[in-house]
């Protein structure tokens, strides 16, 4: 069986740029999150692109540039996702953690179709969400796709 990302964003040029691992669990931390990402790295992980981008219900792990390398990096940023997700949850009439993992996969799905499809200006955006214009990610995906499991 191939090694799998959960979901993966293409530029507007169908550049892969983004490997997205989606994990329904609560209470993560930088350290957890670095560990798994080198582990599904070690295992022949599919993670091409600028980014490796590793969601929860409460935090959103970032790396740029950080390679297909299974070393032990730290996340480039590490997001609070609870104000981020709080109005997909809200329209879904289900709390923090609640969510089946496949609802939750469809959760981030649909907050990954708004950046690329997102039109907000960089000085627009709100200081809770900078991080998306500082590392680069919403330039890089803007106007391209997004794709579920995608094999390597």
């Amino acid at each position: 069986m191939s090694p799998r990302a959960d979901l993966a964003l293409y530029d507007r040029d169908g550049q892969l740029t983004v490997a997205v691992e989606v994990k329904n669990k609560l209470g993560t931390s930088a350290e957890w999150a670095a560990k798994l990402r080198r582990n599904l790295l070690a295992h022949g992980g599919f993670y091409g692109g600028s980014f490796f981008l590793l969601v929860t219900p409460d935090r959103v792990y970032l790396w740029k540039g950080a390679g297909a390398e299974p070393d032990l990096n730290p996340p480039t940023y590490e997001i609070d996702a609870t104000p981020l997700f709080a109005p997909y949850f809200a329209r879904a009439g289900a709390l923090l953690g609640e969510m089946s993992s496949q609802a939750f996969e469809l959760v981030v799905a649909a907050w990954l179709s708004e950046l690329v499809r997102s039109e907000e200006r960089p000085e627009d955006l709100a200081d809770a969400r900078r991080w998306l214009m500082e590392s680069g990610l919403l330039s890089a995906v803007k106007n391209g796709r997004i794709e579920y499991e995608v094999a390597a």
